[in-house]
């Protein structure tokens, strides 16, 4: 028996400045390096969507990410996905941050968001 899938993921993680650590970003997400600012005690937004580019539905989809070395968790602009639910470390623990998207339907994406902090 062979099965054939034509769902097909594609996740693209962008990230933003948050200088300040109020929860919003100080500049659009990109995918660049972030070439200034990123010092100890600033803060990092990330978004990483997640798109179905395949003919046939997605499911039980989950998007799992971590602290990068050096950073906690930041929960000041908050941790959410667009679809599904997400479950996160404690604020200024380090850990993953899991995404529970469930079922993407071809063309579908889903967008999560989330930040940390470094290190002083």
């Amino acid at each position: 028996v062979t099965t054939v899938i034509n769902g097909q993921l594609q996740l693209v993680k962008r990230q933003a400045l948050d200088g300040t650590c109020d929860g919003v970003p100080d500049a659009a997400y990109d995918v660049l390096n972030i070439g200034a600012g990123a010092i100890p005690g600033a803060c990092v937004r990330y978004e990483i969507t997640v798109t179905n580019v395949g003919t046939s539905p997605v499911t039980n989809v989950v998007v799992s990410d971590a602290t990068p070395a050096n950073t906690v968790f930041s929960s000041v602009g908050g941790a959410t996905t667009s679809q599904g639910s997400i479950v996160t470390p404690a604020n200024g623990a380090t850990g993953s941050i899991t995404a529970t998207v469930g079922v993407l339907a071809p063309g579908a994406s889903a967008v999560i968001r989330f930040g940390i902090r470094i290190n002083p």
